[in-house]
């Protein structure tokens, strides 16, 4: 049996020999004898003629050799399978504990219901797999599911295609969008309980989500972005700064209302890695319309480590938007305006201004318009630093001659 040292990269490549299933162990990555890497003893992927790898833990008990399915690649990923085999499966064969034998008992003598696994999935996966903001999305939509017993109070292993079905046409018929969601959602749970061996199929594999969602075309007009901009200017000054910021800089709502002043230094302001959805640090060039919006900031939350405290307690940053966003909708007109549409404007706004796509996603930190897998040589090494800062000042040029005219009558005024 081949034995490597196993890397994501690796893995992709892996192929069956001769025609034949082939098992691969995982090994130490030793280079001039030293240690480079750690494998894990016992963590073998079995790659088949057709393509598919899946993680398998061997191990022996009572003296005989044992294998337990773990996961399909890359639905379980390597740091999971191995973190998995660390910490839970070889502790039980050390402790003299067949972990084959507990898997059977979970299955047969004492089976989990979907809503004991959504909590289990709930301290699990989610707090595992994803960022805090989104934890919570995920934890709220699978209260839903809580909620309706009949459904939540099934064996997960007795769960069909059709009892998902059930449960997502009844919330479909109200809340066709949170449908989909929760579709989305419990594919990803059931391919959990998958690799917990607590069920031997996804029972909506492959299956259709119920509703098609029309794409929103969040266009907006130059007099619609001033009615915006005027609007913004008759709120509270934090929720005015925080919005404001938005159309400015193009930024995510969390990673802007999160904003502390230790990450700004000059015109240069620094989003950590940790507050980040593409998990990368991220630097966003402050223009001057971005700098007269923190020397407002200053004035009244210079205390606070948040540019944009909460009004109740500046040891919080601000949230609660979702008022802000129906007086924005009655101002202005614009009854689908989201306040996520803010930052559509200013990547539409970049690219009529002849700004590249590439750059306009490094300036959005968004994976997708930024192109990573299609960086061409001549960016190699490139943190786009001055095309990001280029890309944002022709964006504030233009919007400052928007808006310059409504911010003079407002001083006047004021």
């Amino acid at each position: 049996m081949p034995k490597e040292h196993l890397t994501v990269k690796g893995i992709k490549g892996l192929e069956a020999k001769d025609g034949k299933r082939t098992e691969y162990y995982d090994d130490h990555l030793i280079k001039d004898g030293v240690l480079k890497a750690h494998g894990v003893k016992g963590l073998v992927i079995r790659v088949s003629p057709a393509g598919s790898k899946t993680f398998y833990f061997r191990y022996r008990y009572n003296g005989s050799p044992k294998r337990l399915k773990m996961g399909k690649f890359p639905t379980l990923s390597l740091s999971d399978a191995r973190d998995r085999i660390k910490n839970e499966l070889a502790p039980m064969v050390a402790d003299g504990i067949n972990p084959a034998r507990v898997r059977k008992d979970r299955e047969t003598e004492n089976p989990t219901t979907v809503a004991e696994y959504i909590e289990q999935f709930n301290n699990g996966y989610i707090k595992r797999k994803l960022k805090a903001s989104t934890q919570k999305t995920y934890s709220s939509r699978l209260n839903k599911v809580k909620a309706d017993t009949k459904f939540s109070n099934l064996y997960l292993k007795d769960v069909t295609r059709a009892d998902v079905r059930t449960f997502l046409k009844s919330e479909s018929k109200d809340h066709p969008t949170n449908a989909n969601r929760l579709h989305s959602i419990l594919s990803k749970m059931f391919n959990e309980a998958l690799d917990d061996g607590l069920i031997k199929e996804n029972p909506i594999k492959k299956m259709e989500k119920l509703n098609t969602e029309n794409e929103r075309d969040p266009r907006y007009k130059d007099e619609q972005i001033k009615d915006i901009w005027k609007a913004m200017e008759a709120e509270h000054i934090s929720m005015e700064g925080v919005l404001k910021m938005l159309l400015i800089t193009g930024q995510r709502l969390g990673e802007t209302s999160r904003m502390k002043w230790k990450n700004i230094d000059g015109n240069l302001w620094t989003i950590p890695k940790s507050q980040t959805k593409t998990d990368t640090t991220h630097t966003v060039y402050l223009t001057k319309l971005a700098l007269n919006v923190l020397k407002k900031m200053e004035a009244i939350n210079g205390s606070s480590e948040y540019v944009f405290a909460s009004i109740q307690d500046n040891s919080k940053p601000f949230s609660f938007f979702h008022n802000a966003t129906k007086r924005i909708r009655k101002q202005t007109g614009l009854d689908d305006y989201r306040i996520h549409d803010l930052r559509h404007i200013v990547a539409t706004k970049m690219i009529d201004l002849g700004v590249e796509f590439i750059h306009v996603g490094k300036v959005l930190n968004h994976k997708g318009l930024s192109g990573g897998h299609i960086i061409t040589s001549r960016y190699t090494n490139s943190d786009f630093s001055e095309q990001k800062q280029r890309a944002l000042e022709a964006w504030g040029n233009e919007l400052t001659k928007l808006v310059s005219p409504l911010s003079l009558a407002k001083s006047e005024s004021g």
